[in-house]
């Protein structure tokens, strides 16, 4: 991966930047994992950035980081003069010290590097994995799904669909706080029979169990030849997770609620033999290809989630080993309202040599149907020192 490095030596100065965002789409069914839900609809925010020599990067931005945008990210990248995208993204990323490095306002950083690969390869005419140096023309996937919401018939019909679609491993969720270990046991075991056992199983627990009923939980489960166990317990008490670890031959995986790539030693050190680092949720895509090749040199599996069409390019440059999660009930939405984007096939994500991620929004057709929304709701944005107004942003 020596090509890691390529974006720091592009020069940019940004000219404009529009937000804008699309009408709720529902889900065909609520989602529901073990901690949160009901997810009803998707309805993203795309960032979208121009530099001075009319190049444009775009991209999916976290609504709840727009204050972030705002106050911090859009006066530095509005009145600084050109230079190295490594001087950029330093200002950038010393500006969110304050907000801390390892919660939304690093995503927000890492949704916003994202971009600039966009803009840089488009400028360059290449795909962002050849802009990475990467060769993987297809990515290999793994079928997530499964929300704790469904069962019996519905459960059955959905992992059904994932193994007749040609993926080889499933990942489902599973417990709850008000659900029992047997309870658990028997909804997994309901899925391993149905998707038989050439279909590898892992399960997502979403951080809802304590040590004592994550410890009981490995041990029942043993027999069941789980592929992973995600996140059972809360993802910062690294002593427990090296209990726990210490505890079962199942891998335990863990990395998806971190942001910074300073953190994943630690869990190594407890014991994680799965990360699970999200390109655009790490605080670059630096830190992203940084963690695979860590992954790499532990002979440790790495998989990684988020937004399946953006990240594959990402994960393509992570190496072959690397698996792509794609929750298909929720993220797959997006290929509703693209004319271009990945092609999804036997469980792999197949990349075109379309210039930059792959992915572009249908913006004629939603204005047309009326569903993408005429502005954001943000205030005129100004400078950090107040004193110059900056008119070259639009939100749509």
């Amino acid at each position: 991966m020596k090509a890691v490095n390529i974006i720091d030596n592009e020069n940019v100065k940004i000219k404009e930047i529009q937000l804008r965002s699309i009408k709720p789409i529902l889900f065909k069914t609520p989602f529901y994992d073990a901690t949160m839900g009901p997810f009803e609809s998707f309805s993203p925010y795309f960032l979208k950035i121009t530099d001075d020599e009319g190049y444009s990067g775009e991209c999916e931005f976290p609504g709840l980081c727009l204050d972030i945008l705002k106050a911090i990210f859009l006066p530095i990248l509005l009145t600084s003069s050109k230079m190295t995208y490594d001087m950029l993204y330093h200002r950038l990323y010393w500006g969110i010290r304050n907000e801390g490095f390892r919660g939304g306002a690093a995503m927000a950083l890492g949704h916003l590097d994202r971009i600039f690969y966009d803009l840089f390869s488009r400028r360059k005419g290449i795909p962002v994995f050849r802009y990475l140096g990467s060769n993987n023309t297809e990515v290999n996937a793994y079928a997530s799904g499964c929300g704790v919401n469904l069962k019996g018939a519905q459960l059955l019909e959905e992992c059904l669909a994932f193994k007749e679609n040609g993926y080889k491993t499933l990942k489902m969720k599973f417990c709850g706080f008000d659900t029992t270990i047997t309870e658990d046991i028997k909804r997994i075991d309901f899925v391993r029979k149905a998707i038989g056992e050439d279909m590898e199983l892992a399960v997502d627990a979403n951080q809802c169990m304590n040590l004592d009923r994550a410890l009981s939980f490995s041990k029942e489960a043993e027999a069941m030849s789980l592929a992973w166990i995600e996140e059972p317990i809360h993802s910062a008490s690294l002593e427990e997770i090296k209990v726990l670890c210490a505890n079962t031959f199942i891998p335990i995986a863990y990395g998806e609620s971190e942001r910074s790539e300073k953190v994943f030693p630690s869990i190594i050190e407890a014991g994680v033999r799965h990360l699970q680092p999200i390109a655009g949720h790490m605080l670059s895509i630096k830190e992203f290809l940084s963690i695979a090749n860590l992954a790499e040199h532990k002979n440790l599996d790495l998989t990684a989630g988020g937004s399946s069409y953006y990240n594959a390019q990402f994960v393509s440059a992570a190496g072959k080993n690397a698996l792509l999660e794609f929750l298909e009930p929720v993220v797959g939405l997006l290929d509703t309202i693209t004319v271009a984007i990945p092609k999804v096939k036997k469980g792999q994500f197949i990349l075109s040599e379309e210039p930059g991620l792959g992915v572009i929004i249908n913006w004629e057709k939603l204005r047309k149907e009326k569903k993408n929304h005429q502005r954001c709701n943000l205030d005129l944005v100004t400078t950090a020192n107040k004193n110059e107004e900056i008119n070259n942003v639009i939100f749509f």
